[in-house]
């Protein structure tokens, strides 16, 4: 029963709210034709017709302005007798002797209406129907100054000011003149709503639409500012022949967002075959930028470009935030950063950049003079981008420092990550699967060769074209101090890790399995790291060293590899191998290949407290340790359980003046 019983009061409700709707209706009417002194002023235009109060409360439902009638300070008292706009719209007070709900006046117009209204009035809404530029006008008396920009201004023949009610609205392009037919150039009039907005901020809405723009002027949002694309807004760049173009041009200013809809460059219609700088949003010495859930495809140049305006204001940007972006297809870059201090790329996308070099899909390269720093990029996807995926790339030895790349996915790049001349850097937990040559490239480049202190941690390096993760030295080169540390690498052509002319890096508890080379140190500089708690399985060579000398080789497990477990050649001296773990190597050729193999002149190497096993399977290594010529000298092989270490023997010595006293378990 009580269901029903309630069920019966919400209809007797609906019909109750019907009921009082009708009698305004009727009201409206009886008052209309007994009150000549509500009558409407005469019609400027045939277009004008009255609004009833129902049609009035609709209008302003739709438009958004429902809220600005309640606002007391656009309705204060109107005259002599106290009498507010809102109170004869709504009938309060006492203001109407025939008890009518309302008596101000309303009428439908157009802007070409609103300008040839000869005697406007103040306590008049004007409702304007233009398609696209629909609203509610007011005429201000007290403003004689204001310029007409057909949005909301509006200038009379006569000099009489309307302005349009916006209250929480965004400034609508079309309230303006834009076209957005795919045609048009709607460049001036939507950089006129840009320039509406005031200094205290507000929003200028771009709807649905294909809106060409003139790249080479560029629309130019000030400070405070959002520029707020609906889903299916597309702005267009005009093609041209320039070398430099800019599609959204941001330029010192503070607090600008750009959201929403699509950037369309003019790659495929470009006017010229050379140049490389036409970007669909630029960035440059401004702070507090966020660029959002946009696309920005098809550019001459760049998709994003963040740095400096000018060689006379070298000011950086300064906390630039894109989230959740789609950067595809451009020429040169999907997104540019050369200037920057603290900011952010999130959960976004570059992808297909191909063209011109560089190719990346990011490329953070400050230019000289310039600093990028504290510069993140988070949960990104860039992929199939014919440089690298992502790269950091200092052009002295510290102007590209502090920056973190993390949870990234850079799959079937040439590279997938490469930091070159840049230190203090931090790349974890990224993907990069399937690249054409490295998954992650570290070195110098031709404007400093200093490389130091970043760290590489957690990374999948899969399934690349030549290396894993590579360190690409010289002898000239500074490139230390770094961290490879939880690394995966697998499937390499090459090295999982390669190490070339670096000092002082650790490389621990990395598991690199399937590579031509489980870890490999090279070079005469190749000096004083420390190789650690890594599991080197299943490679054709488990860690090898080829000239380098000074190293740490401690706890590593090289097992099952095809060739050799762990190997020293070339003049590789003076390195320490304790406590590593050797066993089933040379799984390519039963009884063909070592566990552990010293040869070609590698000298002095403290060889110590290692475990060496043939292992259990059929096919097992011929010896567990094998010194394998007499240039081979002076090496120190103490205290190692070499027990079953290999199917000819457990250890193997043609090695000059061998120290071994007696103490290897065999």
């Amino acid at each position: 029963m009580g269901g029903e019983s309630e069920h019966g009061d919400q209809e007797s409700k609906k019909l109750q709210k019907i009921n009082r709707l009708e009698e305004f209706e009727m009201l409206d009417e009886k008052d209309r034709l007994t009150n000549p002194a509500r009558e409407e002023i005469a019609s400027p235009s045939a277009l004008q017709s009255k609004l009833s109060r129902r049609k009035l409360l609709a209008s302003l439902g739709t438009t958004g302005a429902a809220a600005i009638l309640l606002n007391n300070s656009l309705f204060a008292a109107q005259g002599g007798n106290g009498s507010t706009l809102m109170g004869s719209v709504y009938g309060a007070g006492g203001g109407n002797p025939n008890g009518s709900l309302y008596s101000s006046k309303c009428h439908m117009t157009t802007i070409a209406g609103l300008r040839t209204i000869p005697a406007p009035d103040a306590n008049t809404l004007y409702f304007v129907a233009d398609s696209g530029k629909e609203g509610w006008f007011l005429y201000d008396p007290g403003d004689t100054a204001s310029v007409d920009n057909t949005g909301t201004v509006i200038v009379s023949a006569s000099g009489a000011r309307y302005k349009r009610l916006i209250g929480d609205e965004p400034l609508n392009v079309r309230w303006f003149g834009a076209a957005g037919d795919g045609s048009t150039d709607d460049t001036a009039v939507i950089q006129r709503a840009l320039d509406t907005v005031p200094a205290s901020g507000g929003t200028v809405l771009v709807p649905d639409g294909v809106y060409m723009i003139n790249a080479l002027v560029a629309l130019k949002p000030n400070s405070n500012t959002i520029l707020l694309l609906s889903p299916g807004a597309v702005l267009k760049a005009i093609p041209n022949a320039a070398n430099l173009y800019h599609i959204i041009h941001i330029v010192n200013k503070d607090h600008v967002t750009v959201q929403g809809g699509t950037i369309w460059g003019d790659r495929y219609e470009h006017q010229a075959a050379t140049g490389e700088h036409g970007m669909g949003i630029s960035i440059r010495s401004s702070r507090n930028v966020t660029i959002r859930d946009i696309v920005i495809k098809d550019c001459w140049g760049d998709g994003i470009y963040i740095g400096i305006e000018s060689a006379s204001n070298r000011s950086s940007c300064e906390n630039v935030n894109i989230l959740q972006v789609t950067c595809e297809n451009n020429r040169r870059q999907g997104m540019s950063v050369t200037s920057c201090i603290g900011g952010l790329a999130f959960g976004s996308r570059f992808n297909k950049t191909n063209g011109v070099e560089p190719q990346s899909g990011i490329d953070i390269e400050p230019n000289e003079g310039d600093v990028v720093q504290d510069f993140s990029v988070v949960n990104c996807i860039c992929n199939d981008n014919q440089g690298s995926g992502i790269a950091i790339y200092g052009t002295t030895d510290d102007n590209a420092r502090g920056n973190l790349l993390e949870g990234n996915t850079c799959d079937r790049n040439r590279r997938g990550i490469q930091v070159r001349g840049a230190s203090h850097n931090k790349v974890l937990y990224n993907s990069c699967n399937g690249n054409t040559e490295m998954g992650i490239r570290i070195g110098g480049n031709n404007r400093t060769g200093k490389n130091q202190y970043n760290q590489f941690i957690g990374n999948t390096v899969l399934d690349n074209g030549t290396k894993g993760i590579v360190v690409e030295g010289t002898n000239t080169t500074d490139i230390g101090y770094n961290l490879f540390q939880l690394n995966v690498c697998k499937g390499n052509q090459n090295e999982g890790i390669n190490l070339t002319h670096a000092r002082y890096c650790l490389v621990a508890d990395n598991r690199c399995d399937g590579n031509q080379f489980g870890i490999r140190l090279v070079g005469a500089t190749c000096q004083y790291n420390d190789i650690s708690g890594n599991l080197c399985v299943r490679n054709r060579y488990g860690v090898q060293l080829w000239e380098s000398s000074y190293n740490k080789l401690q706890g590593n497990i090289c097992n099952d590899n095809l060739q050799a477990g762990l190997w020293l050649r070339s003049q590789s001296q003076s390195n320490q191998v304790l406590s590593n773990t050797c066993i089933g190597n040379s799984q390519e050729a039963p009884n063909t290949y070592d566990n552990m193999l010293i040869m070609e002149q590698s000298s002095y190497n403290m060889i110590q407290m290692n475990t060496v096993r043939k292992g259990s399977g059929t096919i097992r290594p011929r010896y567990g340790l094998n010194i394998a010529d007499a240039a081979s000298a002076q090496n120190f092989a103490v205290n190692n359980d070499l027990l079953n270490g290999g199917e000819t023997a457990s250890f193997q010595n043609a090695g000059t003046g061998t120290i071994t006293i007696s103490s290897n378990r065999m």
